[in-house]
């Protein structure tokens, strides 16, 4: 039986691809102005860390780099982002099915509350666990075994949701069953090689699995 959703946040409930990509060319064309980064490359950064990603690509400064980024994040925010389509209804279902939702996201706590908060969608959430609230974040299983914790459920009582390899990852090193979404950057055949338990391709598609797998 379910009764908590973990969520992904960026490119599983919100489409900040726009943004991300943007962020992540304009600080890469500051420190490597004479580079051509690859749209693969580019990509390749969506899932890690932010510092993660400035320890692969400015290991000298990694602090700068990141805040490099978050600057040019926080200067485009609000014209790039936007909710998928489906997304809030499918959030109003499952809350009228008596579910606890999660946030689980690599972002740090401030950025996903502004995210939060400029798509309408914070208040339906009951616990965000961002990368500030962990010492490890996905893929490794400590950001799931965090919100069983603070909701005080068995591993079978959840399940992941979630665009990115890293999400699919921690919900299998976390013993919990997982659903990939196949509007994701990379792709349903993408994610598809890390085993999600299911792949949807419309938020409707999840409300009608959950309900399958038993709602308490």
């Amino acid at each position: 039986m379910i009764k908590a959703v973990l969520f992904d946040l960026d490119g599983t409930l919100l489409n900040t691809n726009d943004l991300i990509i943007k962020s992540f060319t304009d600080t890469f064309k500051y420190y490597y102005p004479n580079r051509e980064f690859t749209y693969e490359e580019i990509i390749d950064c969506i899932g890690p860390t932010l510092e993660q990603t400035a320890m692969k690509y400015y290991p000298q400064n990694i602090s700068e780099m990141v805040e490099m980024y978050r600057h040019h994040y926080v200067l485009n925010h609000d014209g790039l982002i936007k909710i998928y389509p489906g997304i809030e209804e499918m959030l109003k279902a499952l809350k009228a099915l008596g579910l606890r939702l999660v946030i689980v996201t690599s972002k740090k706590r401030d950025m996903t509350l502004k995210a939060m908060k400029h798509t309408n969608i914070l208040d339906y959430f009951d616990y965000i666990i961002s990368s500030d609230e962990v010492t490890q974040p996905k893929p490794h299983q400590e950001p799931i075994e965090l919100a069983l914790k603070k909701l005080n459920l068995l591993k079978d009582e959840v399940i992941m949701v979630g665009d990115n390899s890293h999400d699919i990852e921690c919900a299998n090193h976390a013993s919990v069953k997982s659903i990939a979404v196949g509007w994701a950057l990379k792709g349903a055949d993408y994610l598809r090689g890390f085993n999600p338990t299911y792949i949807i391709n419309t938020a409707d598609e999840l409300v009608e699995i959950i309900k399958k797998e038993g709602v308490q």
